[in-house]
């Protein structure tokens, strides 16, 4: 009864499990790129080199150093909170969970 059940739902089924798929595709792709600070940490070094060649100056630097901070303080935070969901979803305690960065506010 169940196999019939399951040819029957099939062409009701297949393009739900697709869609879900694509969903699932799309949210890991986006919190990888939500998670990946190597593009800021890259920025700082470009903004580093730039100050040193006198391509920018030291104001300019110091604008766009702290965006660049507060973008890689966001990331640490979003990991941060990550990792206490998931704490919280095994049922773990959430006290002491933190990722050191070596960087901003600790």
């Amino acid at each position: 009864m169940f196999l019939i059940d399951d040819i029957l739902l099939l062409p009701i089924k297949l393009p739900v499990a697709g869609f879900t798929w694509v969903l699932r595709q799309i949210q890991t792709m986006a919190d990888e790129e939500l998670l990946n600070d190597q593009p800021w940490k890259e920025r700082l070094i470009e903004l580093q080199m730039m100050l040193e060649v006198g391509d920018i100056t030291e104001e300019q630097y110091k604008e766009e150093e702290a965006k660049v901070f507060a973008a890689l303080r966001d990331i640490r935070a979003r990991k941060e909170g990550m990792a206490r969901q998931n704490a919280a979803d095994r049922g773990e305690e959430s006290e002491g969970i933190g990722i050191y960065t070596g960087y901003g506010k600790g």
